[in-house]
C-alpha cells in the first residue's frame, strides 16, 4: 500500500501526528536536563545517576508493561503514560522556573518518567497492528521510523535554539506540552474493541506465556539475541569510544558532529528505502543489515579519511533504520495480537538489559586493549553474532507478509495454562471472538510457524 493510502487511515494518522509532536519535544528536554544537572552543581557522576534513574525503571518494568498492554486497551495505557510524563516534565519546569530544583527531586521525577515509558513502549508496539491493514504495516512502520530519524537530525539544533532563547525550564515545559498534545490526540483514536482482550491470567503466567511465544520460534529468539549483542557491543563502542577517536583523528567535536549527522541522515534515507522495498526473508535481511552497521566501530579506527567514514556512517544509519522497520513489521505479521506487546517488551528488554554494564565495560576494555584494539574486538563480536544468526535455518526460512497465527491457538494454550491454576476461570476469547479474528486474517497455521 502506498504512503498516501496509509496516511488516509484516520487513526494511524492521528497516532503518527501525536508521536511526531511528542518526539519533537524530547531532544530539547534531554539537552536541557543535561545542563540542568550541571548547572545546579552536579558532577558527571551525578548526571549519570539522573540518566540511570530514568533507565532503570524503564528496563525493570518493560516486561510488566508488555503484560498490561496485552491485557488492557493499549490506547488507554498510552494516554495514561503520556499524561504521567507530561506531569513529571511540568513539575520539573516549575521547579526550574522558581530556581528550586534539587538533584534528588530530578531523580525522583525521572524514575516516574521511566516507569511511564515502560508502559507506553509495549503498547505502542502493539497498537499499530490494530490501526492499519496487514498490507500497510511496513509502510506504517517506515513512516514512524522516518519521523523519528528526521527529529534526531533536527532535534538537537532546535533544542539549542530554544534553550538559548527561553532558558532550560522552557525546553522542559515544551516537552510537557508535547506529551499533553500526544495524549489528547490519542483520545481521538477510535478504541480497538474485542481484539485487545486476552485471558486475564495471573501476572507470572502471563509473563510465562510471552516467553513461551518467543521460545517456540527459533527465528525470533535467535534474532532477539542478535539485537541484544548489537546493542550491548556495537552501540557502546561507537558512543563511548567514538568521541575519543574523533578527538584524536577527526578534529574533535566538529568531526564527531559530522559522523553523527551523517548517521542520522542515513537513517532517514533507510526509512524511505524500507518504505518502498520489501524483504522476502526479513529476519535474514535484518541480521545482514546489523552486520553492516556493526562494522562501523572498526571503520572509525581504520585510518580512512573523514569523508569515507561519513559515507559509511550514513550507510550504517540506513542499515539500522531498515532493520528496525523490517523487524517491527515481521513481528506484527507473525506474532498473534493477543501476545504481541509481550513479545515486543521481551525484545526491548533484551536490547536494554545489558546496556548499563556495557557502557561501563566498554571503557574498561579500551583501557586494557587500547582504543583501536577495543574497537576492532567489539566489531568482531557484533559481526560474528550477526553471521551466526544468518546461519540459523529458521532465520533464513521465515518470510514476511504472512498473517499472524490465529488467536485461537494462543487462547487454547493460555486457557490450558490458566486452568492448571484456576479451573473456574472463564476464557473471554470465546468461539465468537476467535471466529472474528480468523475472519480478520489470522488464519495461519501456528504449529508450522513454531517449528521454524
Amino acid at each position: 500500500m502506498s504512503t498516501r493510502n496509509v496516511l488516509r487511515q484516520r487513526d494511524f494518522r492521528l497516532l503518527l501526528g501525536g508521536q511526531t509532536v511528542s518526539m519533537a519535544g524530547d531532544a530539547p528536554a534531554v539537552l536541557a536536563l543535561t545542563f540542568v544537572v550541571l548547572e545546579i552543581g552536579g558532577s558527571p557522576a551525578a548526571l549519570g545517576g539522573v540518566l540511570a534513574a530514568r533507565f532503570v525503571p524503564l528496563t525493570g518494568l518493560l516486561l510488566l508493561g508488555g503484560v498490561l498492554a496485552d491485557r488492557f486497551p493499549r490506547r488507554e495505557l498510552m494516554i495514561a503514560a503520556d499524561f504521567t510524563r507530561a506531569v513529571t516534565q511540568a513539575v520539573l519546569a516549575v521547579l526550574l522556573a522558581f530556581g528550586a530544583a534539587q538533584l534528588w527531586q530530578i531523580m525522583v521525577l525521572q524514575v516516574i518518567y521511566g516507569g511511564a515509558q515502560a508502559l507506553f513502549t509495549p503498547a505502542l508496539g502493539g497498537i499499530v497492528a490494530q490501526l492499519v491493514p496487514a498490507d500497510s504495516l511496513r509502510a506504517a512502520n517506515a513512516l514512524v521510523a522516518m519521523s523519528s530519524s528526521l527529529l534526531r537530525v533536527a532535534g538537537p539544533a532546535l533544542g539549542a535554539v530554544l534553550i538559548a532563547a527561553a532558558g532550560l525550564g522552557a525546553a522542559v515545559a515544551v516537552d510537557a506540552v508535547t506529551f499533553l498534545i500526544s495524549a489528547v490526540v490519542l483520545l481521538g483514536v477510535r478504541r480497538p474493541a474485542a481484539d485487545e482482550r486476552t485471558t486475564p491470567e495471573p501476572l507470572l503466567i502471563a509473563l510465562r506465556t510471552g516467553w513461551r511465544e518467543v521460545a517456540s520460534r527459533a527465528w525470533l529468539w535467535t534474532s532477539i539475541a542478535n539485537f541484544t549483542v548489537f546493542s550491548a557491543v556495537a552501540v557502546p563502542a561507537v558512543l563511548v569510544l567514538g568521541p575519543q577517536v574523533a578527538q584524536l583523528e577527526f578534529g574533535g567535536p566538529d568531526g564527531w558532529a559530522v559522523i553523527m549527522a551523517t548517521f542520522a541522515a542515513g537513517a532517514v534515507l533507510g526509512s524511505a528505502v524500507a518504505l518502498r522495498i520489501s524483504a522476502a526473508r526479513p529476519a535474514a535481511v535484518c541480521a545482514t543489515l546489523l552486520a553492516v552497521a556493526a562494522a562501523r566501530p572498526a571503520l572509525l579506527v581504520s585510518g580512512l579519511g573523514l569523508s569515507i567514514i561519513g559515507v559509511y556512517s550514513a550507510l550504517s544509519g540506513a542499515a539500522v533504520s531498515m532493520a528496525m522497520v523490517y523487524w517491527r513489521t515481521l513481528l506484527q505479521e507473525r506474532i498473534p495480537l493477543a501476545v504481541l506487546s509481550r513479545v515486543r517488551s521481551i525484545d526491548d528488554f533484551g536490547s536494554t538489559l545489558l546496556t548499563p554494564v556495557a557502557y561501563l565495560a566498554t571503557g574498561q576494555l579500551a583501557a586494557y586493549a587500547g582504543l583501536h584494539g577495543g574497537m576492532v574486538l567489539l566489531t568482531a563480536i557484533a559481526v560474528a553474532a550477526s553471521v551466526a544468526t544468518i546461519a540459523v535455518p529458521a532465520v533464513r526460512r521465515v518470510s514476511g507478509g504472512k498473517p499472524a497465527a490465529p488467536l485461537g491457538d494462543v487462547a487454547v494454550r493460555v486457557a490450558a495454562m490458566s486452568e492448571v491454576r484456576s479451573p473456574h476461570v472463564r476464557n473471554p476469547l470465546d468461539a465468537n471472538t476467535i471466529h472474528r479474528n480468523a475472519i480478520g486474517g489470522f488464519a495461519a497455521d501456528h504449529s508450522g510457524e513454531s517449528s521454524e
